[in-house]
């Protein structure tokens, strides 16, 4: 299995689905208001926008979307000692293990989804992902030995692992059973953070963690756009531009994490059933789904398959996804379903022209004006952006914590971890917590 989430927090920096959320061009009327958040979660960020927020909206939603974050973080991080997985992990008991009802829920989700996809999608592969050096572990950048691959298969799988919904709890029938829900709480966190929205009467709303993303609503009836990058090129290009409406985005690939040993290199997606890294021509899968776990758990699945048998699958359960595939001469294929098919001819060296493929068309001949101003400004902006995250990298010797994934903290300079949710172990965690603690005496009263 992957994993994009398996990353260590210094090398999760590549963000597979990119964002081009770009409002539309001005209307003579006053625009309606565009709330936005962004900040560090999981080894990465997240980005949330509100459109339109509806006349009563807290003031402090920011602050509500940072705690729900934390306990997703509290609940499945494999980087924070006490979370529930953590402890699970360490345990060596055969007996129930209570968790929270949205552990339980995503270990049985994550359990449903290694069946149907024929054992890709394994959340027992924690110690195969530690060997590789992708994984929380120390990284010591070199392939293990073929008896140590050996030895771990004999400790993970799917069977050893039995989920409870009510009361919650999970259990192990192998007491060095470990498991690491990096290939699907990403997207479950976008979910939460969706639902707490929706809960607030926010209608039109973009989240977005590392690249996995969902969106509600629209923009006064335009359509949220987001693209999916091209693998293998310096740059964040956007091969496709792609609207969506009430509808969630992951892209798993494994042209960002990885590491050559010898002339060899060994991407950091793990095939759980082999115990060694994919070694097929299929550089990036994107899925569309109703909500983004099930999107990211399958574009993780999908990408151990590989394309000749993640088309399989996905045809026999209607999966919507995109592949992407090292051609010879460097240009990749794309291969697509559903709403995606139309992007398989589309030629990828050319964001505009799959622009135009993907733009609704009014029947005004607006669609591809509106859809080659909305990818020329999004370049530009990225450009920007990334340009002013590398001076300021180069400037601070800091390394990037990314978003290849992963529910990760960097570590500090004397070892400690820092908190998941904050860049600063310290002050601002401090400060969090206080604002998150009179939010609640607030509500209690």
């Amino acid at each position: 299995m992957s994993h994009s989430l398996f990353c260590s927090a210094s090398r999760r920096y590549a963000l597979v689905a990119l964002l081009i959320c770009v409002s539309a061009p001005p209307a003579t009327a006053a625009a309606p208001e565009m709330l936005e958040a962004r900040g560090p979660t999981m080894g990465t960020a997240y980005m949330v926008k509100v459109f339109g927020p509806p006349e009563g909206f807290p003031d402090d939603w920011k602050v509500r979307v940072d705690r729900e974050l934390r306990q997703v973080n509290d609940q499945m991080s494999t980087y924070l000692k006490s979370s529930e997985v953590s402890r699970f992990n360490d345990s060596d008991s055969l007996d129930w293990f209570p968790v929270s009802a949205a552990t339980a829920h995503v270990v049985d989700e994550a359990l449903t989804i290694h069946q149907q996809s024929r054992g890709a999608l394994e959340v027992t592969i924690a110690p195969l992902v530690d060997a590789w050096s992708f994984g929380p572990g120390k990284r010591n950048l070199k392939p293990p030995e073929a008896a140590v691959i050996a030895e771990l298969l004999a400790s993970i799988g799917s069977e050893h692992l039995a989920v409870r919904r009510d009361p919650p709890a999970l259990r192990k029938s192998l007491a060095g059973l470990s498991i690491d829900l990096s290939a699907i709480a990403k997207g479950h966190g976008v979910d939460r953070v969706v639902d707490l929205l929706r809960g607030l009467g926010a209608e039109n709303t973009f989240v977005e963690i590392g690249g996995d993303l969902r969106v509600t609503g629209d923009k006064a009836g335009e359509f949220w756009k987001v693209g999916i990058q091209q693998p293998d090129v310096a740059g964040d290009v956007v091969a496709v531009a792609h609207p969506l409406k009430d509808k969630a985005m992951a892209t798993s690939g494994d042209y960002r994490n990885f590491f050559e040993y010898d002339g060899t290199r060994y991407s950091h997606t793990i095939d759980p059933r082999s115990g060694f890294p994919v070694q097929h021509n299929l550089a990036s899968v994107t899925v569309i789904a109703d909500d983004c776990m099930t999107a990211d758990a399958w574009a993780t699945a999908i990408n151990v398959l590989g394309s000749d048998a993640g088309l399989e699958v996905a045809e026999d359960l209607a999966i919507e996804l995109l592949l992407m595939l090292r051609e010879p001469g460097g240009e990749p294929r794309l291969v697509g379903t559903g709403s995606l098919a139309a992007f398989s001819t589309a030629a990828t060296s050319d964001p505009i022209v799959a622009a135009e493929v993907a733009a609704p068309d009014r029947g005004d001949g607006t669609a591809a004006a509106g859809w080659l101003r909305v990818v020329a400004l999004s370049m530009v902006t990225f450009a920007i952006v990334l340009i002013a995250m590398a001076v300021g990298v180069i400037n601070g010797r800091r390394s990037i914590s990314g978003s290849c994934g992963g529910l990760a903290n960097r570590r500090s300079p004397d070892g400690e971890i820092s908190c998941s949710l904050c860049s600063n172990p310290d002050n601002a965690c401090r400060e969090l917590k206080q604002r998150m603690g009179e939010r609640d005496s607030a509500d209690a009263s």
